[in-house]
């Protein structure tokens, strides 16, 4: 996943939420975890 630079964190998470890579992994369940590092990672922990 490629985002811009200048997205907030909420923006980051909700992105990464809506995501239907994530959509396969979750089930429609929400992450146990959110792990964001701007610039570099996220984490979704199931």
């Amino acid at each position: 996943m490629v985002l811009p630079t200048n997205l907030t964190v909420a923006e980051i998470e909700k992105a990464a939420l809506e995501s239907p890579e994530s959509d396969k992994w979750l089930l429609g369940k929400p992450p146990k975890k959110v792990i964001i590092v701007p610039n570099k990672i996220i984490n979704l922990v199931i």
